[in-house]
C-alpha cells in the first residue's frame, strides 16, 4: 500500500472559529484561500467530511480551476477526487446539489442492518471502530491521500488518534466568536492525547490577498 496522508484544510477566524455563533453555512475564504483549497483538492485521493458539514453546505467542495482538473487527468486520474461522507444518516434529500455533482459518493458508516448502498452513493464501506483502521481500509481502495474538510467532531478524531499528517489553514480577518471551533471544545487533554514525541513544524506561510494568510504545518518525524 502506498503511504497514508491525511491533510486537513480549512478557512478560520483569527480567533480560530469556523462558523458564525448562530452556526449554518459560514464561508470565510476569499479567491485565494479557494484557489488553496482546490490545490489540496486536486492533490488528494479522496475528500473526507461528516454529515453535519454535508447538512450545512448540502454539497461538497469540487475542482473548478482547469489546469489543476488537466493535470489530473494527465496522471490518468478522475477529474474529481472521490467524496467520502460519513454519516449514520441515509436519507438526505436528493435534490441537494451534493448529489448533482460530477463526483463519486461513497458513505462511511458504522455497522446498519441494511449493506445495500443508499440511493446517491455509488459505495458503502463500513466504518471500524478506530479510524486507524478505516484509513488502512481505504487505502487499500486505493485512496491514500485524504483532504479532510470537517467538522470539529470528525477533525477531534482524527487527532486523538494521531493520524493528521498535515494542517493547511487560511487565517481570514474576522473575528467571530461562539463556540464553532475546528477543535471540539470537549478535549480538554488533547495535547496529552497526541503522541508527544512529534511536533508541529511549519512548512510553509504565505498571503493570499484580502488580508488572508494561509498557514501549513506538518507533523515532525511522520
Amino acid at each position: 500500500m502506498k503511504k497514508q496522508w491525511v491533510k486537513l484544510v480549512l478557512a478560520s477566524s483569527i480567533d480560530g472559529r469556523i462558523a458564525y455563533p448562530e452556526g449554518g453555512k459560514t464561508q470565510l475564504g476569499k479567491s485565494g484561500d479557494r484557489f488553496v483549497l482546490e490545490e489540496s483538492l486536486a492533490w488528494s485521493d479522496g475528500i473526507l467530511m461528516g454529515g453535519q458539514t454535508l447538512r450545512d453546505h448540502q454539497s461538497i467542495c469540487i475542482i473548478k480551476n482547469k489546469s489543476l482538473l488537466k493535470r489530473r487527468v494527465s496522471k490518468g486520474k478522475n477529474e474529481q477526487p472521490i467524496a467520502l461522507l460519513v454519516s449514520n444518516q441515509i436519507d438526505f434529500p436528493c435534490n441537494w446539489l451534493f448529489f448533482k455533482q460530477p463526483v463519486q459518493r461513497w458513505l462511511l458508516q458504522k455497522e446498519s442492518s441494511s449493506k445495500e448502498v443508499p440511493n446517491g452513493f455509488n459505495k458503502k464501506i463500513k466504518l471500524r471502530i478506530k479510524w486507524r483502521d478505516s484509513i488502512d481500509d481505504l487505502n487499500r481502495e486505493g485512496i491514500s491521500k485524504i483532504v479532510l474538510l470537517g467538522g470539529a467532531k470528525l477533525i477531534s478524531n482524527f487527532l486523538i488518534e494521531d493520524l493528521i499528517n498535515e494542517l493547511q489553514i487560511t487565517i481570514t480577518p474576522h473575528i467571530l466568536g461562539g463556540d464553532y471551533s475546528w477543535v471540539s471544545s470537549t478535549l480538554t487533554n488533547l495535547n496529552r492525547m497526541m503522541n508527544g514525541d512529534h511536533k508541529w513544524f511549519l512548512k510553509e506561510s504565505k498571503k493570499l490577498g484580502n488580508s488572508e494568510l494561509l498557514i501549513r504545518y506538518i507533523r515532525e518525524n511522520f
